[in-house]
């Protein structure tokens, strides 16, 4: 896909995933002013950030555990949004199981990097 930043990172799922999350969290929260939004969309940007850098192995145990801590903090985001009323219960559930997703792909990641 051209409009990714590496042909090697583009054809990577979990950069794929965090990309399409990024992506859509910030086209449901990228214009909204309130802070709540403005922390999700920073969040999801920073997750994609330490989940390219770990790709691209700049301190990849490192950005994989901050990638985990920003993704748990995501969740948590969503989960405020969606009990507010800015989002639905539908695209919650959504964001929610592509959160899911990614942290299925760092989990497996880490345990195949072995004990620290």
């Amino acid at each position: 896909m051209s409009n990714h930043p590496s042909k090697h990172l583009s054809r990577a799922p979990l950069f794929r995933d965090a990309f399409e999350l990024c992506e859509w969290l910030l086209g449901h929260f990228g214009d909204d002013d309130r802070v709540l939004a403005h922390s999700i969309c920073s969040r999801a940007l920073s997750l994609l950030e330490a989940i390219t850098l770990a790709l691209k192995d700049r301190a990849r145990e490192e950005q994989i555990d901050t990638a985990d801590e920003l993704l748990i903090g995501l969740r948590l985001r969503v989960r405020l949004a969606a009990q507010l009323g800015y989002v639905s219960e539908n695209q919650a559930v959504h964001a929610l199981e592509r959160t899911d997703t990614i942290g299925n792909q760092l989990g497996g990641w880490l345990r195949s990097l072995g004990p620290v």
